[in-house]
């Protein structure tokens, strides 16, 4: 090989390295801002979900399915089948709602009652009583009931359920299918 032709082949060779060297590490730096970018958007977006999963929905609706039976002053009433308890914070078994977190709720009761009975019932928000209402039935084969809707603000672990209040010694409840049912929901507003 000729010396010319060796040193043209050396230059060129060393202004493709230069070239593809620069374009390579052009190219790298680009892809490293997007992945950078891409890692940022990731990780907003996993902050943003982790941010949702602590605001889990708060929804609940409970009945008294198939019963008749009557409660005396104060006694907290338990509303046994569950329809939808979105986030578990309604209890059953003791008729309690714990509140997941500060915020504004809204609760609504319906009472039923027949034959002449009485029932009246409150909201209790931590021994506060938020509201009440109930039914007295005059007819002596009827029936008949009573709905409230209340707001109140709570804060985390409060407790909030529906009792019987100290005006009737008998508060007779009749929920039964084909008839009104006593139920009670309550709902996270704000």
């Amino acid at each position: 090989m000729d010396v010319k032709y060796f040193i043209v082949l050396v230059f060129v060779l060393s202004i493709t390295e230069q070239i593809f060297s620069k374009s390579i590490q052009n190219i790298t730096s680009l892809e490293e801002d997007t992945i950078n970018s891409r890692l940022e958007l990731l990780e907003t977006k996993l902050t943003l979900l982790e941010n949702e999963r602590g605001k889990q929905p708060v929804l609940f609706y409970a009945i008294i399915k198939q019963s008749e039976f009557s409660l005396n002053k104060y006694s907290t009433v338990v509303f046994e089948t569950i329809i939808i308890n979105e986030g578990g914070h309604y209890n059953n078994n003791d008729g309690i709602f714990v509140a997941l977190r500060d915020g504004i709720y809204m609760f609504s009761w319906t009472v039923c009652t027949v034959n002449a009975a009485y029932i009246i019932m409150e909201l209790v928000v931590e021994e506060k009583v938020i509201s009440s209402t109930g039914e007295k039935e005059v007819d002596s084969s009827s029936y008949s009931s009573a709905s409230m809707t209340a707001f109140c603000r709570m804060n985390k672990d409060e407790h909030a359920w529906i009792r019987t209040t100290g005006w009737n010694t008998e508060n007779y409840i009749h929920s039964k299918d084909q008839y009104s049912r006593t139920s009670f929901l309550g709902l996270l507003i704000h």
